[in-house]
């Protein structure tokens, strides 16, 4: 088979072999340690409520801080953000100053519509 019925070779590549790169060991991590590691923010269920300095403006107006809230658009899983932010707020003291949402796709396995929330408090 001639080199042009295999397609275009990477840049640098046209006069070398290439070698196939070498796995990582899986023995070298502890069992069950994911090896995945999320910098920035804190995402997930089990995610803990950031600490802030700030004070809550509970008299009047003036947002102080916002919570995100999102949801697959399906009659179930609505219904579950809503009982959530029910808990949420019966929990607390946050006062809502203002929400904002919009429907957006959500980047993941699959690419779907989800409702994004968010409550300015």
């Amino acid at each position: 088979m001639a080199a042009e019925d295999e397609g275009p070779l990477p840049l640098g590549a046209e006069d070398e072999e290439l070698e196939p790169l070498p796995l990582e060991d899986e023995s070298s991590s502890p069992q069950g340690e994911s090896k995945i590691h999320a910098f920035g923010s804190v995402v997930g269920a089990g995610a803990v409520q950031q600490e802030l300095s700030r004070g809550m403006n509970l008299p009047g107006t003036g947002a102080t801080r916002c919570r995100v809230f999102h949801s697959k658009v399906t009659v179930g899983a609505i219904d579950h953000m809503v009982s959530q932010i029910n808990e949420w707020l019966d929990g607390g003291e946050a006062e809502v100053k203002h929400v904002t949402q919009v429907v957006g796709v959500m980047e993941g396995k699959k690419s779907e519509p989800n409702l994004i929330l968010t409550v300015w408090y």
